[in-house]
C-alpha cells in the first residue's frame, strides 16, 4: 500500500484517503517513534496512557528508545505504521515523510520547527513537506502532537497527567505550549482529545473539527485560534456541528486591524478582523471566551451541565455577599433571576424560618445548613416555580484541613438531589476557583452537574450555554447551510477605482435603495436644476477624488433660493481647491433635501479575502467613528439576524421612539440593508466596497433615504469589467 502524492487542492484538507489515515492516526493498531529524546518521551507517554499495540522505534544511531529496540530505517519496520511520531530536523522530516508515504503509513505528527514560520526558505521547505506527505494525515509541523484519551494514544513529547476517559470535550490549539498547559488543568476538565495543530500544513482546524464530529466520545470542541486558514470551510463545518449538537468554544488571540487597502470608507476603519471574527462566531453559535479559564469552565458546562432551555437561573447561596455577586454577574451576562411566586415564598418561609429573606438568589441561611434532607426540600420547593437552570454557590476548605467539611458537603448533596428532580441543567460553583476541591467536583460529575470554579467564569458559562441553545436552533433548520454559508468572492484581478457619488447612487438606486431626487449638472445649470427639483436643496461637488466631501467643504445643505445655490457653488469651489490636485471637475449634484429623520444610520459592506463580505450597520453621520455604535455581520444575511443586530445598538432606543418622539421606520431600513447586501452579492464581478452614510430613517411608515453613497470596484479573476 502506498500514499502517492495527490494533485491540486487535494494536497491539503480532509480528502477521503486522508480521513481514513486520520482514523488510523487517532486509533492506531501500531505506532512508530522516529527520532531521539523527544521521540523517546512520546513513546513513554504512549505507554503511560495505556496503549497496548505494537510500538516501534527508528533511530540508526541508537540501540533502543524508551526501552524499544531501534530499527535503522523506515524501510526496516515490520509493516506500515498506522501512526508515527516524527521528531527529526526539518530537512530530514521531509525526506522521512516521503519514505513513510512510500510504505503506506497512516498519519504522522511532525514535531520539528523550521518551516513557514521561519520565512521564505522555511515556506519552501513546508511546500516540499506537503508534496512528500501524499495522502497521509499530517499534524503540524511545528507542533507537540495529539492525545486520544478515549483510545489511549499519546503522540506527545511532554509529561501530562491525564488519564483514560470515555467522553469529554476535544481541544485543538495552534499554540503547542498552550495545549500542554491545558493538560495540566486541575479543574476536572477531562478531554477526549488534545490536538496541537501547529502550522496546519496539510490539515487545518476545520479538518480536525469535521473529523471529531463523527466521534461519539466528543461532547464539545474547544479551540485556541490565532488564525483560520479556510474560513468559509470552517463555517460549513461549524454549521454541521450545531446541527449535531456539538458546541464549539473559541479562545481567539492575535486581534489585528485590517489593511490600509480597505480603509477608503468608514466601514473599513470600523470593521477590523477581530470584529469579523466576532461576527463569524455569533453567526455560527460559537462561544468566544476571553481567558483560558473561561474556555475550560464553558467546556465543562456544555459537557456536564447541559444546555438550558432559556436564561432563567435559580441560584442558591449560603451568604448574602455571594448572593450579591451572583446577581451582579448574572445581570452582566444577561441571565434572568425570576423571583419566587407567592405560594413558593410561603412554603420557603415555613422551611427556612420567618427571618429568611426569600429571594433569587436564595440565601438559605444557617437554619438548614448541614441538613441534607432539609436543603433538598427547600431547594425543591424553590425550583418547583420553574427555572431553566440552577446553581449552588459553595466554597470548600482544602482537602486534609481540620476545618469541618461535613455541612458543606451535605448541602451540596441536597442541592444535587433537588436539581436531579427538577431535571434542569445544574452546576456547583465556587466563588474562588481553587475552593472547589476534587471530591466535590467528583460528586457533582457523578450527579450529572457541572463543577464550575469561580462565580464570574461560572456564570459566563451558564450564559454561554443559554445563548448557544437559542442560537443553534437557527442553524438546525433544513436550509441552514445555504443561509449561513459564507459568500466566497473571486480573487481581484484589476486595480481598484472609487466611484463618485453620482455613480454610487445610481448603483444603489438600481438595487431598490431609496435616494433623494437629484440631477447631475454643470455649475451653469445648478440653479435651474434646483428650481426644477424644488427648494430646499443640497448641492455637492461630484469627484471620485473626494470620497469624504464634508471634510473638504464640498457640500452645502438646506439651500432655499437661487441666490443661495449660486453662493454655495462658489463656496464649494473655493474650499475644494485645497483638497483636489489639478482643475476642479465641473460636475455638481443637486438633490432635494430629505425630511427631518428620526435617526441617521449607516450601512457598509466590504469584500474581505478571508471572510467573504463584511457588513457594518449602526449609527451614522459625520461622527460615526467617534460613536462606534455599530454591529458587524457577514453575508449572506438573514432578516432575523439583521433585525436582532439593529435592536442591539444603542441608537435602537431612538429608533423605537425616545421620550415621546416618533418611532423610526426600522423595517424600511432593514429592507434597504438587505437590498444593499443583495447588490454586493450580485455584483461579485466588480464591487469591493460600498457604504451609505447617512441613511435618513424617517418616521414609521415613511421609509428611508440614503443621502450619501460611496463605492469602490475592481475587476475580478475571469472578468473584464
Amino acid at each position: 500500500m502506498t500514499s502517492a502524492a495527490p494533485s491540486g487542492a487535494a494536497r491539503t484538507g480532509l480528502t477521503g484517503d486522508r480521513r481514513r489515515n486520520l482514523e488510523r492516526l487517532f486509533a492506531p493498531r501500531h505506532v512508530a517513534f522516529i527520532g531521539g529524546n523527544e521521540a523517546a518521551e512520546a513513546a513513554r507517554q504512549c505507554q503511560k496512557i495505556g496503549f497496548d499495540g505494537p510500538m516501534w522505534a527508528v533511530n540508526p544511531k541508537r540501540r533502543e528508545l524508551a526501552g524499544l529496540p531501534c530499527y535503522p530505517s523506515v524501510q526496516d519496520l515490520p509493516e506500515a505504521p498506522d501512526a508515527v511520531f516524527l521528531a527529526v530536523p526539518a530537512p530530514l522530516t521531509v525526506r522521512t515523510l516521503g519514505e513513510l508515504a512510500g510504505r503506506g503509513a497512516g498519519g504522522v505528527v511532525c514535531y520539528a520547527a523550521g518551516f513557514k514560520e521561519m520565512g521564505a526558505e522555511g515556506l519552501a521547505l513546508e511546500r516540499a513537506l506537503i508534496e512528500a506527505a501524499g495522502s497521509m494525515a499530517i499534524v503540524g509541523p511545528n507542533c507537540y502532537g495529539v492525545i486520544n484519551y478515549v483510545k489511549g494514544v499519546a503522540l506527545w513529547p511532554y509529561g501530562q497527567p491525564g488519564s483514560r476517559t470515555e467522553r469529554g470535550p476535544a481541544v485543538i490549539t495552534q499554540s503547542g505550549m498552550f495545549a500542554i498547559n491545558l493538560t495540566f488543568n486541575d479543574r476536572s476538565a477531562a478531554f477526549s482529545h488534545v490536538i496541537s495543530s501547529g502550522n496546519q500544513s496539510v490539515l487545518g482546524i476545520e479538518d480536525y473539527i469535521e473529523f471529531l464530529l463523527e466521534d461519539p466520545s466528543v461532547s464539545a470542541v474547544g479551540l485556541h485560534i490565532e488564525m483560520l486558514r479556510d474560513i468559509p470551510r470552517f463555517a460549513r463545518v461549524a454549521i454541521r456541528a450545531a446541527a449535531k449538537g456539538i458546541p464549539i468554544v473559541a479562545f481567539k488571540t492575535g486581534a489585528s486591524a485590517i489593511g490600509a487597502r480597505l480603509t477608503v470608507s468608514h466601514t473599513g476603519s470600523l470593521a477590523g478582523s477581530d470584529e469579523a471574527y466576532n461576527a463569524l462566531f455569533h453567526r455560527l453559535a460559537i462561544t468566544r471566551v476571553d481567558t483560558p479559564a473561561q474556555l475550560l469552565e464553558t467546556l465543562k458546562m456544555f459537557t456536564h451541565g447541559g444546555i438550558p432551555a432559556g436564561r432563567r437561573l435559580g441560584a442558591f447561596t449560603c451568604s448574602g455577599g455571594d448572593a450579591e455577586m451572583v446577581a451582579d454577574w448574572a445581570e452582566r451576562y444577561g441571565l434572568e433571576l425570576p423571583q419566587p411566586g407567592a405560594p413558593a415564598r410561603e412554603r420557603l418561609v415555613a422551611q427556612l424560618g420567618s427571618f429568611a429573606n426569600v429571594s433569587n438568589p436564595l440565601d438559605y441561611n444557617t437554619a438548614i445548613w448541614g441538613h441534607e434532607d432539609k436543603v433538598e426540600a427547600a431547594h425543591s420547593t424553590f425550583l418547583a416555580d420553574g427555572y431553566d437552570a440552577t446553581v449552588l454557590i459553595q466554597d470548600f476548605p482544602p482537602l486534609g484541613s481540620d476545618i469541618d467539611r461535613i455541612s458543606n458537603t451535605a448541602d451540596t448533596r441536597g442541592f444535587l438531589a433537588a436539581a436531579r428532580k427538577a431535571k434542569i441543567p445544574a452546576a456547583v460553583c465556587s466563588t474562588l476557583p481553587e475552593c472547589l476541591t476534587q471530591d466535590i467536583r467528583d460528586l457533582a460529575l457523578a450527579s450529572g452537574a457541572a463543577p464550575l470554579q469561580g462565580i464570574r467564569d461560572g456564570l459566563f458559562a451558564f450564559a454561554a450555554a443559554a445563548t448557544y441553545g437559542a442560537r443553534r436552533e437557527r442553524l438546525r433548520a433544513g436550509d441552514a447551510e445555504d443561509r449561513y454559508r459564507l459568500a466566497e468572492p473571486r480573487a481581484i484581478a484589476g486595480s481598484a477605482r472609487v466611484l463618485d457619488e453620482w455613480e454610487s447612487k445610481r448603483l444603489v438606486a438600481g438595487a431598490g435603495v431609496p435616494v433623494p431626487a437629484g440631477r447631475l449638472c454643470r455649475e451653469s445649470e445648478a440653479i435651474a436644476a434646483a428650481e426644477a427639483i424644488g427648494f430646499p436643496v443640497a448641492i455637492k461637488l461630484v469627484s471620485a477624488a473626494l470620497p469624504h466631501k464634508t471634510e473638504a467643504g464640498a457640500v452645502r445643505l438646506g439651500l432655499a433660493s437661487a441666490a443661495a445655490v449660486a453662493e454655495a457653488v462658489a463656496a464649494i469651489k473655493s474650499s475644494a481647491r485645497q483638497h483636489v490636485e489639478g482643475p476642479l471637475p465641473d460636475r455638481f449634484l443637486v438633490e432635494r433635501m430629505a425630511a427631518k429623520p428620526v435617526a441617521e444610520m449607516m450601512v457598509g459592506i466590504r469584500r474581505d479575502e478571508s471572510f467573504g463580505y463584511v457588513l457594518l450597520v449602526g449609527a451614522g453621520g459625520t461622527g460615526v467613528e467617534l460613536a462606534r455604535d455599530v454591529a458587524t455581520l457577514l453575508l449572506p444575511l438573514t432578516r432575523p439576524d439583521l433585525m436582532e443586530a439593529i435592536a442591539g445598538l444603542k441608537i435602537a432606543r431612538i429608533l423605537e421612539g425616545y421620550r415621546g418622539g416618533p418611532a423610526g421606520d426600522v423595517e424600511a431600513f432593514g429592507d434597504a440593508v438587505l437590498k444593499l447586501a443583495g447588490l454586493a452579492l450580485e455584483k461579485d464581478r466588480s464591487l469591493l466596497e460600498i457604504e451609505l452614510n447617512p441613511v435618513m430613517v424617517l418616521p414609521r411608515g415613511r421609509g428611508v433615504v440614503a443621502v450619501d453613497a460611496l463605492a469602490r470596484s475592481a475587476d475580478v479573476a475571469g472578468t473584464t469589467g
